[in-house]
């Protein structure tokens, strides 16, 4: 008995493991993007006005450190895109300078089994630019 409740234990932790990997079940060919970087929850509430700009810098790079709030790419003509993989580890600590920044990022976006509320982004490269007036 103890060794069959193991056993479903240890299944049901693998099962738990492979859900929270997000698998990729389409990856596009590489493209290059430009936008601004994003807290996407605020983003979403509060729209372009109040969500995206140097005012809201220091209220993103919060939302990601202490709520753990996922960072984006708004990007010119193709929309809304959540920045995945090795971009996003230890809180996006890669792409947290550019907050706020108009940049270039280079990569291939991913259609993600379990994710169907915004497109996602596996960035590759990141460059900060000036916007085109």
């Amino acid at each position: 008995m103890r060794l069959a409740l193991v056993t479903v234990a240890l299944a049901l932790a693998g099962i738990g493991a492979v859900i929270g990997q997000e698998p990729v079940i389409n990856r596009s060919a590489p493209m290059t993007l430009t936008g601004e970087i994003v807290d996407i929850s605020c983003y979403k509430q509060k729209g372009v006005a109040a969500g995206t700009g140097a005012a809201h810098v220091d209220c993103a790079r919060m939302c990601v450190l202490e709520k753990g709030a996922a960072l984006g790419i708004l990007s010119d003509g193709d929309g809304l895109f959540r920045i995945w993989g090795p971009a996003a580890r230890d809180k996006f600590l890669k792409v947290q300078p550019y907050i706020g920044q108009t940049v270039v990022i280079t990569g291939t976006e991913v259609i993600l089994s379990n994710n169907y509320d915004v497109r996602s982004f596996d960035l590759q490269t990141i460059k900060a630019t000036k916007k085109a007036q």
